[in-house]
């Protein structure tokens, strides 16, 4: 359930104020109290009111989504990078998987190539919107894979990716063309 933003809650507030002022008027009209009919005209003015003005509230205020978890600054040292070649570049398994885009940078791999693996993970396929996801291979000092790496400020980051790779790959540590070292997703058999 999303929570109610503060205007909404306001609307809310003066809905149920008006309402309380119409039950107290009727009763207070049906014990023969004078001032009933006052309470009862100022709870129909607001009430109206209130309906006029949080129609316009209630429709422009969105609702505000759950709150976002706070994580720790990362601390220097343990960052962490993954070279991607696939489908932890695309936005959606980003912010599946981290709740946000993360810094990437332009780089490739040197002595790899790409294949091709056919998954069958459901919940893989839903994030990515694909069953068949690149997979690197040993190959010939002339090949090169282009990708990105990812900078990973967490620990919880790598473990999320380690969840999101199914048993056909494995992590290996390698060194980019940048010079940067970095974890990488492999054939499992080439490990």
């Amino acid at each position: 359930m999303k929570r109610l933003s503060p205007g909404q809650r306001w609307v809310i507030g003066l809905g149920a104020f008006a309402l309380v002022c119409l039950v107290v008027g009727i009763i207070a009209i049906a014990v023969g109290a004078g001032w009933g009919i006052l309470l009862v005209v100022v709870g129909l003015l607001h009430l109206g009111l209130t309906g006029l003005a949080g129609a316009l509230v209630w429709t422009s205020t969105p609702a505000i989504a759950p709150r976002p978890v706070k994580r720790p600054t990362p601390r220097p040292g343990e960052t962490h990078r993954v070279f991607s070649y696939g489908t932890l570049q695309q936005p959606l398994v980003q912010e599946s998987l981290f709740g946000d885009h993360v810094p990437t940078t332009p780089d490739s791999l040197p002595g790899w190539r790409l294949d091709w693996v056919t998954i069958t993970d459901p919940d893989v396929i839903r994030t990515s919107g694909s069953d068949r996801h690149p997979i690197l291979r040993r190959g010939s000092a002339g090949d090169v894979v282009e990708g990105v790496a990812l900078t990973l400020g967490y620990e919880w980051q790598l473990r999320a990716v380690d969840g999101y790779e199914v048993a056909d790959y494995q992590r290996v540590r390698v060194t980019l063309a940048s010079g940067w070292t970095a974890w990488v997703y492999v054939a499992a058999d080439e490990a």
